[in-house]
């Protein structure tokens, strides 16, 4: 990726003197900020701005690292291969024309992917904006000159952008604000060779980067991509666009259907701790919140915010943000307090949140009162971050920024700022507030949103890694199945599979012929289950084929009979102990086209659909991951045993998943597997109905 970012030669296949078009635009952008030699090619031109400009990239009398190209996309082939015969590295293609426009631009981006596997030549795009590097305060981008002129603001935001117009629009807004500044804005278009992961690995280990910021509509390679995000010492920010779109492929089990929305998606990203945006504005200022802090001390317990307010309304609605975002206010220490106190009037008590204005008043304008209450309260060990609330411009208050923001890095806590007043001063205020190094926002949700962010991360941990771990091996039959059966293997055979892996599962027995039916019947126990089973119908409910309750010899020789009308022979009927649980969960495995190997928990029954209660992990995981995995289900109060039920056994259920995870990553075959349901009887986790659905 060096040539990329630093390369000592660049040519511009497309450059003209035409100031309305975007090739000046690159070739001027490289004139103001780039320090290395610069070619123009263009076949009309044996001179632009004053640079010799060549026929060709092949014709340039010198080495070239980075080509960057636009042109009309029919003309962009012979451009790539001109630049295969000189040898150059890194191409970044800013032309459109491509995928994004139908059959045959897709044809003409096949084309560019065989040259780049054929000459090895890494090419940035096509359709996209390039990168835009503020730090070193250069551009390789079609973006409009003016906006470099001024200087760009470096920061220590890098951004990965897949859209080119959006990155263009997300730098305005920045540039233009001077609230933030950022590192690197890489606009990765359509991504035809260098993707996400390619720059994500770059940032990384970038010196200039401290957090990475990504607008991105699908993944190259989503496993990729989430080992990716575990091995970063960074904090990464993902604004994911496409996430309303439904599942695209047919899926068997409830498993795979409930995984083809955003559900999967987000449990993935959160077991990586990759945090997430809902828009753009709300992904910058969590960067940028990101950015300052010592994210590596863990906050104690009983640790929460101090609220140093000018109005008790303003306080009262920030605890309440807070709480929202289970974040405590703080119980301020007796020398806390008796410190604030000297502050305030008699008749003013000190509490948390602080208001400020009876010690403004009592104190007069030019007194430090936000300095002096910030020492306070930074002093407590009980706080573990400073929320202050500020007005700019409609009142004579004193707000040191420079006391303030040396205090915040003396105690090395966060001090988040929400401000607003006039339009001007809040404006000059946050800019300002910005230069100090301190997080001021116009929002006040907003504000307490991105401290929450701050003080919730955390980095991946080690502890946190997936490992396949021990699996007890399959009997010769079973492991004969997963490597050879060409259809879904029935519930039968299927918790037959999971039983040898050590998944609990319902005492059941086939009914092996109707002369044994009354013996067997008797035997086994009531009340029973009977369900009629055949390798292509895995829904057996919507095919009439389970019968519950059944109470009575006579009752099951009925039910069996009719079972076995309804499949019209070749099936066979399963009975089972009818299990007896409050609580029904769902449990199962698939293998995702991107993604790769996944676990699922849910709310099983009824309550599947109707609660959309279920987590997703990727797979092998161990035991730490697991129960992890468990905590992110909303329904705690159910598993912990809710109104007399026994809490469910979470050794179990970390034992079902695991071995769930194993299993599909030992045998590739497997598509899906599906427990449903998995029924909690007596605070144990037991598998009644199940299905194993192979690749074919």
């Amino acid at each position: 990726m060096e040539y990329f970012f630093k390369p000592q030669a660049v040519a511009v296949v497309g450059a003209t003197p035409n100031q309305y078009k975007g090739g000046y635009a690159i070739l001027k952008n490289l004139m103001i900020g780039f320090r290395g030699q610069i070619y123009p090619v263009n076949p009309n031109y044996r001179e632009i701005e004053g640079l010799p400009c060549y026929r060709s990239v092949v014709d340039i009398p010198a080495k070239v690292d980075l080509v960057i190209i636009f042109v009309p996309a029919q003309l962009v082939i012979a451009a790539l291969e001109d630049c295969a015969a000189k040898g150059v590295p890194g191409v970044i293609i800013e032309s459109s024309g491509f995928a994004e426009t139908g059959a045959e631009g897709k044809k003409l981006q096949e084309q560019l992917a065989r040259i780049a596997a054929r000459t090895g030549v890494r090419i940035w795009g096509p359709n996209c904006m390039g990168i835009v590097d503020a730090v070193h305060g250069q551009a390789f981008s079609f973006m409009a000159p003016q906006f470099l002129e001024g200087g760009l603001t470096p920061g220590k935001v890098s951004m990965i952008v897949q859209s080119g117009m959006l990155s263009a629009g997300f730098l305005v807004d920045i540039m233009s604000h001077g609230i933030m500044g950022i590192s690197k804005a890489c606009s990765i278009g359509n991504k035809v060779d260098v993707n996400e992961n390619d720059l994500l690995a770059y940032l990384m280990n970038d010196p200039d980067t401290e957090v990475i910021a990504l607008y991105l509509e699908s993944f190259s390679d989503g496993r990729r991509f989430i080992e990716l995000c575990r091995q970063s010492p960074k904090p990464i920010v993902l604004l994911k666009g496409g996430k309303s779109a439904g599942g695209a492929r047919a899926a068997m089990s409830h498993t795979a259907s409930l995984a083809g929305n955003y559900s999967l998606i987000r449990d993935i990203l959160a077991q990586a701790h990759v945090v997430e945006a809902r828009e753009f504005k709300q992904m910058m200022d969590i960067s940028r919140s990101l950015c300052r802090s010592s994210r590596s001390e863990e906050p104690k317990n009983g640790q929460g915010v101090a609220i140093l307010a000018f109005s008790g309304g303003a306080g009262i609605l920030s605890s309440d943000f807070l709480d929202e975002f289970h974040v405590p206010v703080a119980e301020l220490s007796p020398p806390t307090r008796e410190a604030l106190g000297k502050l305030f009037p008699a008749w003013m008590p000190v509490a948390n949140p602080v208001d400020l204005w009876p010690a403004i008043e009592k104190l007069g304008a030019e007194f430090d009162v936000y300095s002096e209450a910030l020492k306070a309260v930074m002093a407590d060990n009980k706080v573990s971050a400073v929320f202050i609330h500020a007005v700019a411009g409609a009142f004579r208050i004193k707000f040191d920024m420079e006391a303030i923001a040396k205090l915040g890095s003396i105690y090395g806590k966060p001090v988040f700022i929400w401000v607003m007043g006039k339009r001007d001063e809040v404006f000059a205020f946050q800019q300002e507030a910005s230069r100090f190094g301190l997080l001021a926002f116009q929002d006040l949700y907003r504000a307490v949103e991105c401290l929450a962010v701050r003080l919730h991360y955390r980095p991946y941990s080690p502890l946190d890694s997936t490992g396949a771990g021990l699996m007890p091996s399959l009997s010769r039959e079973s492991e004969g199945l997963l490597m050879n059966a060409s259809a879904p293997l029935d519930e039968y055979v299927s918790k037959r599979i999971l039983g040898e892996i050590g998944i609990p599962t319902v005492e059941e027995k086939i009914i092996p012929e109707a002369t044994a039916l009354e013996q067997s019947v008797e035997q086994f126990g009531f009340p029973q289950v009977m369900k009629g089973i055949k390798p292509e119908l895995i829904h057996k409910t919507e095919h009439g084929l389970v019968m519950m309750n059944l109470d009575s010899g006579i009752k099951g020789c009925r039910a069996y009979r009719s079972l076995m009308d309804k499949m019209g022979g070749g099936g066979q009927v399963l009975m089972q102990r009818q299990l007896e649980g409050k609580l029904e969960l769902i449990a199962g495995y698939l293998r995702d086209p991107q993604f790769g190997p996944c676990v699922m928990l849910g709310l099983g029954g009824i309550m599947t659909e109707v609660l959309a209660d279920r987590v997703f992990s990727t797979a092998p995981l161990n035991d730490t991951e697991a129960l992890a995995m468990i905590g992110r289900l909303k329904a705690q109060k159910l598993l912990d045993g809710f109104r007399g039920s026994p809490p469910v056994n979470r050794d179990d259920l970390i034992g079902i998943l695991m071995a769930l995870g194993n299993l599909g990553h030992r045998y590739p075959r497997i598509k899906e597997i599906d427990i449903n349901p998995l029924i909690v009887s007596e605070g144990r986790p037991i598998a009644v109905d199940a299905s194993i659905i192979l690749e074919q």
